[in-house]
């Protein structure tokens, strides 16, 4: 289900460049409310930071915000965009659009994994194909993530989307045919393919110390006239 995130805005005085820097430096985050407002049809806003920023982090893109601007009623709207700087990752800007609770609308819902699959106990590699999947839902009724279930995946097996089970009131968009996650043998590399790569491997410590005794040690042949030790055999 859903969450609800209550949100304090307020209308934009300012604009350019140099009042947003302003607005950032005292934790407040430029923002844009689609369809209300002035005649374009938008709102200019700001809104706490740290609010926006921690949902986003925690509870993902498709959570609703009751969203307040000064003394109005609320309304709520979700986040359908999103700027950060590409060097920080500190947001920078956000949109909000409303939302109708009746209307059916499609979003992108992280997909995760769970359960222990017996394909890799038997020593497989358990790869996780698909991350996201789309679907069709009441606002109210949206997933905050789906799970695929791999505690019955075995060895060379896969499971597709059609297999994760959705809660009631949503409906998968996603092809349901395409993989989600599959259970592989784990590659084996030949030597000839590691001596290509450039990757050298080591010697144990026993093959090491056998390598060192043999080339410490090198047959010496007595000279002619010689016995064994040295030995001079001449009268």
């Amino acid at each position: 289900m859903a969450e609800y995130v209550e949100l304090q805005a307020r209308e934009r005085e300012g604009r350019g460049k140099n009042d947003a820097r302003r607005l950032r430096r005292q934790g407040m985050l430029p923002a844009v409310l689609y369809g209300d407002g002035d005649e374009n049809g938008n709102m200019v806003l700001t809104v706490p930071t740290k609010v926006v920023d921690y949902t986003l982090h925690h509870l993902g893109d498709n959570a609703l915000y009751e969203l307040s601007v000064g003394s109005q009623s609320s309304l709520t709207a979700r986040v359908v965009d999103v700027q950060r700087n590409p060097v920080s990752g500190k947001l920078i800007h956000v949109d909000f659009a409303p939302v109708d609770m009746t209307e059916r609308i499609v979003i992108t819902v992280p997909l995760t994994v769970a359960g222990n699959s017996p394909g890799v106990d038997e020593g497989g590699v358990l790869d996780q194909v698909a991350y996201e999947v789309e679907v069709e839902s009441l606002p109210g009724n949206i997933p905050q993530e789906l799970t695929v279930d791999v505690s019955n995946l075995g060895m060379n097996e896969n499971l597709t989307l059609a297999d994760i089970e959705l809660p009631e009131g949503v409906t998968l968009i996603s092809d349901p045919e395409e993989v989600a996650a599959t259970v592989t043998p784990p590659t084996e590399i030949t030597d000839e393919e590691m001596e290509a790569a450039g990757i050298v491997e080591e010697p144990s410590d026993e093959e090491a110390e056998e390598v060192e005794l043999e080339e410490g040690t090198e047959e010496i042949l007595p000279e002619e006239g010689e016995g064994p030790a040295g030995q001079n055999l001449q009268p």
